[in-house]
């Protein structure tokens, strides 16, 4: 019933929003507004709630088997949360790293939506990205795709606030046509 309901929301959200725009649009770059960082997260939740499966360089879009990987879930969320706005991503297939460096404004302060990325402990290379929900009793809680032989699929994990695989903490950053 959970994969019907999901199926059917983005179904409507991706087929009344579709929106074509020209190529010579002028756009001003701004980071994300509350509004839209909450309607990703509730995203990410149908994905974390509809039975996904983890696959490296997925981004399925709602369909029968949905398999998505960490990046193209923080993509299609906010792919899905800017429906029927003037926003749009910076670019719409993008790994951990490229958001890292390009399409995130880095924050201490992260709140619901914003990005976390992470990597392996003992270096500073990105190699993932997570969707930030909360911080509780030291823990960081976040919704992620992930295979890592004991998770398969949508989410919701948490670790130790100081966890050195944290990297950083991000706020998306959206193209808003002029």
């Amino acid at each position: 019933m959970r994969k019907l309901l999901f199926l059917f929301v983005i179904g409507f959200v991706f087929f009344t929003g579709c929106q074509l725009s020209p190529a010579e649009k002028e756009y001003e770059v701004i980071t994300c507004s509350q509004e839209i960082k909450t309607r990703a997260f509730r995203f990410a939740e149908l994905y974390r709630d509809s039975d996904t499966e983890y696959e490296l360089g997925g981004q399925s879009p709602a369909r029968a088997a949905i398999k998505i990987d960490c990046s193209g879930l923080v993509v299609m969320c906010y792919k899905y949360a800017l429906v029927d706005t003037k926003y749009e991503l910076i670019e719409y297939d993008m790994t951990a790293n490229f958001m890292y460096q390009n399409a995130a404004e880095i924050t201490t302060t992260p709140e619901r939506g914003d990005l976390i990325f992470m990597g392996e402990i003992g270096t500073d290379a990105v190699t993932h990205i997570a969707i930030y929900d909360r911080e509780e009793n030291g823990e960081i809680y976040f919704i992620d795709s992930t295979d890592n032989g004991v998770v398969n699929g949508v989410t919701e994990r948490h670790y130790e606030k100081n966890n050195e695989k944290f990297k950083a903490f991000g706020v998306m950053k959206l193209k808003f046509a002029k």
